[in-house]
């Protein structure tokens, strides 16, 4: 039987490159995202990770449908672009940290039992913003992504013991649809020769990253995480 995967945030960019890049390497995979999205060989259901009640369906629909899952993905996030902190709007904050962060909280509450039931995997889609800076997002954004740094570490202590692994990967910024709406090609060109590959990453790049995390070929690492960012920052 194919391990099942579900990858909240899956229905765009790094998530749904991801749900396609494991559906050819034989997994069963859900997505879900705010909306439900039609794809061939993909299982969409629509969920809110700001509401509790959404997630909580979500468990028990999947729980009743699919059974335990294997491999957690949560790739959902929103931003907010960089100004000054003189411009620092508290319910901005609040949103974004209620999806971000408060997001994930909710959906691992629900579904750590059926990863404890398969001794399962969780990759977190952080940001290489939590580790440095971020050009373009806000504040807000850098530190709900930090948050998740500390977040997995916790649990990777604290599941230890029940066989649970939980990391994140990294990205820099990414070549998604999303950011090709956002900049011109002249923009991203000039993104590009900033970098040492002279290239920014694709959602593929990560979805690797991500897929050797959730396998069963990851028999150690647990609580760090893998940098997708073509050594964009090599400070350390």
């Amino acid at each position: 039987m194919n391990d099942l995967v579900l990858i909240i945030g899956g229905t765009s960019g790094i998530g749904l490159e991801t749900a396609n890049y494991l559906l050819n390497r034989d997994y069963e995979v859900i997505i879900c995202g705010r909306r439900a999205i039609k794809s061939e060989g993909l299982n969409s259901i629509k969920v809110n990770v700001k509401s509790d009640e959404s997630v909580k369906d979500l468990y028990h629909k999947i729980q009743h449908d699919f059974g335990d899952i294997h491999g957690l993905v949560f790739s959902a996030g929103i931003t907010t672009p960089k100004k000054s902190i003189e411009d620092f709007d508290e319910k901005i904050w609040h949103n974004i940290f209620d999806t971000n962060v408060t997001g994930l909280l909710r959906v691992l509450k629900y579904f750590f039992p059926s990863l404890r039931n398969t001794k399962g995997r969780v990759a977190i889609v952080n940001s290489i913003a939590a580790k440095i800076y971020s050009q373009f997002s806000g504040v807000e954004y850098t530190i709900s992504k930090a948050a998740l740094t500390g977040l997995v570490r916790q649990l990777a202590f604290e599941w230890s013991n029940d066989g649970v692994f939980i990391n994140s990967v990294f990205p820099s910024m990414t070549l998604t649809p999303m950011l090709k709406k956002t900049l011109d090609k002249d923009e991203i060109n000039k993104l590009n020769k900033q970098l040492p590959l002279k290239k920014l990453a694709t959602p593929f790049d990560t979805a690797r990253a991500i897929e050797f995390l959730i396998s069963r070929e990851n028999k150690y690492m647990t609580g760090s995480g893998i940098d997708v960012s073509g050594g964009q920052f090599l400070s350390g």
